[in-house]
């Protein structure tokens, strides 16, 4: 996998559960999804749905798609991947956070749709997605699914463009994960992200 250093002060992740430091680094690989896989994304794409928000298209397991992503990611990830995967679809994606998910790194592995950037804003990172490419991020760091090339998320940009899949999957936030996503422990004075942050849907600076 490559990785990629996020330019922006650290963060601290709050959920019910605990208080932790905001991952400082991104994933990324390359992963062609099998031409079943593809086939199965096809009805979910076609389900209806307002742009610029992410869908679920409902939560499944399946061993084959795990022991693909499995041999995909870095060998300190493997053994934490979680068995549960989901369907998410969107036509663009404005700026937000996953704080709901409070123990895990995030992985989406796109699987059928057009050529988007994923754009991690406030570390000035993006990552050009076709079909294939699989990225592991923290939830907590805003996030968002642009065209190609935007700096800011635009509704207008996205009303007649082809839906983007991806298969959701979950890795357990552990040790060996942890110093790969530099999730050393933040200064205090840090600023605390949950899910009551506000973010600009259109920039996705902290509001």
């Amino acid at each position: 996998m490559n990785y990629l250093t996020l330019d922006a002060p650290p963060l601290l992740a709050r959920s019910e559960s605990t208080l932790r430091s905001v991952a400082r680094r991104v994933a990324h690989t390359f992963l062609p999804p099998s031409a079943d896989l593809v086939a199965r994304a096809g009805p979910v794409a076609a389900c209806g749905f307002d742009v610029g928000r992410v869908h679920s298209g409902g939560s499944w397991n399946d061993a084959q798609v795990h022991r693909e992503i499995v041999a995909a990611l870095d060998a300190p990830l493997r053994p934490m991947l979680r068995e549960r995967f989901e369907w998410y679809l969107c036509r663009g994606a404005c700026f937000h956070t996953d704080a709901h998910y409070a123990d895990v790194l995030f992985g989406v592995w796109y699987v059928l749709g057009p050529a988007v950037d994923i754009v991690f804003s406030r570390g000035h990172r993006r990552i050009a997605a076709e079909p294939g490419t699989l990225v592991v991020f923290d939830p907590f760091e805003v996030h968002g699914v642009l065209q190609p090339g935007a700096t800011v998320y635009c509704a207008d940009d996205y009303a007649g463009s082809a839906p983007s899949v991806f298969v959701g999957f979950e890795v357990e936030c552990r040790e060996a994960v942890t110093a790969g996503f530099e999730m050393a422990p933040g200064p205090p004075e840090a600023r605390v992200v949950s899910s009551s942050t506000r973010v600009s849907a259109v920039t996705g600076a902290f509001e």
